[in-house]
């Protein structure tokens, strides 16, 4: 575009030249060995201009002539070059579609033309991990760390070889390889903070997550959310050694997260340990209203170590009337009064709950309560068989692993902050109603005697003159933990009615 504009110009010019001249009209003479030559103006310069032009065509062919060798050298190796390119980029293609075969020969298409280029090298590595020579592909990956223009490529080849082998050192160290040489890397970046996180180096985590925030790897909430769990795992695991800094980390990891359930609790065993019970009170209070949580609750009733269990029902009582519509707090209450042996007041901290259709935890604390109330191992057990089919309650869940607490990394792919407080997706059945408890409550049906024992005969008592059976006594079904024991009456003359109108008065409370 450049040289078309030039052009145009120098003709505006030489045209703008030639009227000028031709406006203003003169005469040249030249003398040249006593001989005279005269013309116009306009024919010298109109031989000028065709001289300079003749000679500048003249040039340009015997340029053309001379360079003539090596424009055909020129023309050969970029005819070469395309050809190798063209057969890289349909090795490349035949590679990601899975073509081994074709990938091979078009890998040796592109070697022979290209040479050893860098996508050349990495056709070949893919078209080794096609083929399934995986030891080669790694020595092909090797061999381009020696190349700066490939040392990135090769890091990461063997880094996915690495984690295909389970190998989680030598991937740790090939992520580091990679992230020093590009900090700004994301897959390098990604790879070292989910390492050093899963093996619990998490200071080293924390300077990972800085320098991917710096990088733009991660945006800024989440790069807050992420150190607020890694100062929070470092706060729990300095708990016993060092309380002092655990309360720094913690308070830290709320001032972040005001929401993150772990780092507040965190924060008030820390405190606790400190004797400031007050404060350690004040943020557990703080956290449960902005969410109940039984985590939170069994800390703050737990707060003071040699509190006498009516200490600790107070206690509950005073978390539960924060929010009295959650029923974390009537949970709270009951179990505190179970402990306490206030039965009546754990019933009745119950009975709302148990209206609207108990969960899993409400019926093993139900459980709890019968045989702590009056010792009934057959309605507990009912209770029991009753939380086998309940709605499940929530739990610390990551990519559907259930863990009993919080941990800062998920077990299974060691991504940071991936457990959540929700009911897990599978469940074991659908609560019960009264109907399948007085199905429960059915008795058993009577042992058929075994075919290798006779029936006793009968004998005749000769003092009271009446007549007894002598027989060995029934074998007991053998019933496993959580399904209901029926209700059996202890005397046998009990009539069928009866046991009907037991069922029937049978009774949640």
């Amino acid at each position: 575009m450049i040289r078309l504009i030039f052009f145009l110009l120098l003709v505006v010019l030489l045209g703008f030249g030639f009227s000028w001249f031709a406006d203003r009209p003169g005469d040249v003479t030249l003398v040249w060995e006593n001989t005279r030559y005269e013309t116009s103006l306009m024919v010298v310069l109109t031989g000028i201009v065709a001289l300079v032009a003749a000679i500048m065509i003249v040039w340009w062919v015997v340029s053309v002539i001379l360079r003539s060798p090596a424009l055909m050298r020129r023309f050969w190796r970029n005819r070469r070059r395309d050809r190798g390119y063209h057969a890289l980029s349909q090795g490349l293609i035949a590679a990601s579609t899975g073509d081994a075969g074709a990938a091979r020969k078009l890998s040796r298409d592109s070697r022979s033309l290209l040479g050893d280029e860098p996508l050349v090298q990495l056709l070949d590595a893919q078209t080794l991990l096609l083929e399934g020579n995986r030891q080669a592909a790694r020595e092909r990956f090797n061999k381009m760390l020696d190349d700066d223009d490939t040392r990135l490529v090769g890091l990461r080849g063997l880094y996915l070889e690495a984690e295909r082998e389970g190998e989680k050192e030598a991937s740790l160290h090939y992520a580091e390889q990679a992230a020093k040489l590009s900090p700004a890397l994301p897959w390098a970046g990604s790879a070292l903070l989910r390492y050093q996180s899963a093996s619990g180096d998490y200071e080293a985590a924390l300077r990972t997550l800085e320098t991917n925030r710096a990088a733009g790897l991660v945006r800024k909430d989440e790069a807050e959310r992420k150190r607020a769990v890694l100062l929070t795992a470092l706060a729990l695991g300095e708990e016993d050694g060092a309380p002092d800094k655990a309360l720094k980390h913690a308070l830290a990891a709320v001032k972040l997260a005001p929401s993150l359930i772990p780092a507040a609790i965190a924060a008030a065993t820390a405190y606790s340990r400190k004797g400031d019970t007050r404060r350690a009170g004040k943020t557990l209070e703080a956290i449960w209203a902005k969410g109940p949580h039984p985590e939170i609750a069994e800390a703050y009733v737990g707060l003071r170590i040699g509190d006498s269990v009516l200490d600790r029902l107070e206690r509950a009582k005073k978390l539960a009337s924060l929010t009295p519509a959650n029923p974390e707090g009537a949970i709270a209450v009951a179990e505190a009064a179970i402990a306490a042996k206030q039965f009546d007041l754990a019933r009745d901290a119950l009975k709302p709950l148990v209206a609207e259709g108990p969960t899993q935890r409400i019926c093993l604390i139900m459980a709890d309560l019968e045989q702590g109330q009056h010792g009934d191992r057959g309605r507990m057990r009912d209770w029991l068989a009753r939380a086998v089919r309940a709605p499940r309650d929530a739990a610390w869940t990551a990519d559907g692993h259930v863990s009993d607490r919080w941990l800062p990394v998920s077990p299974m792919t060691g991504e940071i902050d991936a457990f959540e407080w929700k009911v897990p997706l599978a469940r074991l059945g659908a609560p019960l109603e009264m109907d399948d408890l007085n199905d429960l409550a059915e008795p058993l049906p009577e042992p058929e005697p075994e075919a290798t024992e006779p029936a006793a005969e009968p004998v005749r008592d000769a003092q009271a003159d009446v007549l007894t059976i002598e027989a060995e006594p029934a074998p007991v079904q053998a019933v496993e933990e959580p399904q209901a024991l029926p209700h059996v009456p202890d005397d046998p003359g009990v009539e069928p009615e009866t046991v009907a109108a037991e069922k029937k008065s049978f009774r949640l409370f």
